[in-house]
């Protein structure tokens, strides 16, 4: 019921926009591109359709209605940062495909420990690290079988801890936690990236290392955090002797290590060394050279380029057994929805820069520019993350990014100031299964009831509101060297 009265809802709302003549200040173009906007954003949040075909309306509506194009709404959907996210997609599947993504997380849990408390941070751990790399629906759907034959036991053995709950919400939050250190660690982080490209052409382009110095103080700092609240919120405590074994015995199941995984593992370090020294990294004191720069290439290539050039070596390499390191059949499973859905968000951007309605809405939101930094930040991490729970976190930055950035400028705000706080808030979204894909996936375990999730999630939340706020405020945007007036390359 609720699709069919978003259907009707969406294309209502569009055909008004047609019938009703423009505001004042906004022309046709731009009045048509609200029009399409809203009926995207009502089909994304009530999946009237597909969410993934969702994103393809812009090829046919923005062409018929004068927004845009054909060609110039079609070349977001092969935008640098869709190939780069596509290429990193590639990556993953290799590592899935070679089981390296496994002993990587077995490694890790080994290390730390296994009493409750130590299993619930090695999880953590694990799951942070690869939502880096891995799509994160993948990373918790590789690791709930570990955690359930640890569960089983622990029940069997009648301890009455609710150690099993904890453990099914802290991998989801984990993944999703994990997945905002990395610029390919979740589609929200490259939605910013090709955003900030269209609507802002001369500013500075957000490369694999400068996300970096973004996402990574928020897992780093983000994932203590969600471990001491989980320990005290479910009272974890204690050990039972059977998680030794059964990590023992998932690790020994694996046994040596392949030439597979070793010639993926290589890959994916000389492609992450790629991205992350591809510019000059200037600490001051000291810059070291990017290999761009020593090639005299600077401007030719872009971090896409690394990710497609990592790809292409997968389909060559031997994986020692008769087999490449990654074939056709494998990679034709990567996410291709979450890739039209990226590439939509930025066809909605550029109408928003091309047509003028991003001007027209930050003109009616000067206010912003009269708040203090730290409100502007509270405010922003606070409406995303709520907003977040009842929509595709993707989709909530495809909508609401462009209206952060009109925003920004009408405050004469820098407009980093507000789209990187609204985009790692896209990712902290933990009350409801429909918030992000990982908690869907523990939902549908079984084991975890939406009130169960809903408490947890409501008081993390608030506590992530908080977190983000200062870790934005007191590091992230010092790191960045981001000044909050409106830079030149915005004006």
């Amino acid at each position: 019921m609720l699709k069919k009265v978003g259907l009707w809802t969406g294309v209502t709302i569009m055909l008004m926009t047609l019938l009703v003549p423009a505001p004042a200040g906004l022309t046709p173009a731009a009045w048509h591109a609200v029009g399409v906007t809203l009926l995207m954003a009502v089909w994304w949040m009530t999946e009237a359709i597909s969410i993934f075909m969702t994103a393809l309306v812009p090829l046919a509506l923005f062409p018929l209605l004068g927004i845009l194009s054909a060609s110039a709404t079609a070349e977001n959907y092969g935008h640098n940062y869709v190939l780069m996210l596509l290429g990193g997609f590639f990556l993953a599947r290799a590592i899935e495909y070679q089981g390296l993504h496994r002993r990587i997380a077995l490694y890790i849990i080994r290390l730390i420990g296994t009493s409750r408390r130590k299993l619930l941070l090695s999880f953590m751990v694990a799951t942070a690290f690869l939502s880096l790399w891995i799509a994160n629906v993948a990373v918790v759907l590789m690791l709930l079988p570990i955690a359930m034959a640890l569960i089983v036991k622990d029940e069997s053995a009648g301890s009455g801890s609710r150690f099993g709950l904890a453990m099914m919400l802290s991998i989801a939050y984990a993944a999703s936690i994990g997945g905002t250190g990395s610029l390919i660690g979740t589609p929200p982080n490259m939605v910013l990236a090709g955003l900030l490209n269209e609507l802002y052409p001369e500013a500075p382009e957000i490369s694999f290392f400068t996300w970096l110095k973004a996402g990574l103080p928020v897992v780093i700092l983000g994932l203590p955090l969600l471990w001491l609240f989980m320990i005290n919120y479910f009272g974890i405590s204690g050990r039972f002797d059977e998680s030794d074994e059964i990590i023992e015995d998932q690790w020994n199941a694996l046994g040596r290590i392949s030439k597979g995984e070793r010639r993926v593992f290589i890959l994916f370090t000389l492609t992450a060394l790629g991205w992350i020294f591809r510019r000059s990294i200037d600490f001051g004191w000291f810059v070291i050279p990017g290999w761009s720069d020593l090639l005299g290439i600077t401007n030719m290539v872009h971090d896409s380029t690394v990710a497609i050039a990592g790809a292409l070596l997968l389909f060559m390499v031997s994986d020692g057994g008769g087999q490449r390191l990654l074939t056709w059949k494998e990679a034709s499973q990567v996410p291709w929805g979450v890739v039209l859905i990226v590439g939509g968000g930025y066809a909605l951007a550029a109408a928003f820069g091309d047509t003028g309605l991003a001007v027209w809405i930050g003109g009616h939101l000067r206010f912003i520019g009269s708040l203090p930094p730290w409100m502007i930040l509270l405010a922003v991490v606070t409406i995303m993350v709520f907003l977040t729970e009842v929509n595709s976190n993707t989709a909530t930055a495809n909508i609401f990014l462009p209206v952060w950035a009109s925003m920004a400028l009408a405050g004469q705000v820098n407009p980093l100031i507000l789209m990187i706080p609204a985009t790692i808030a896209c990712s902290f979204a933990f009350m409801l299964p429909s918030g992000t894909g990982t908690n869907a996936v523990v939902f549908a375990s079984g084991r975890v009831r939406i009130p169960e999730m809903a408490r947890c999630g409501f008081q993390l939340n608030l506590i992530s509101i908080l977190f983000l706020t200062l870790v934005l405020y007191f590091i992230i945007v010092p790191l960045l060297g981001l000044d909050v007036s409106l830079p030149a390359w915005a004006q």
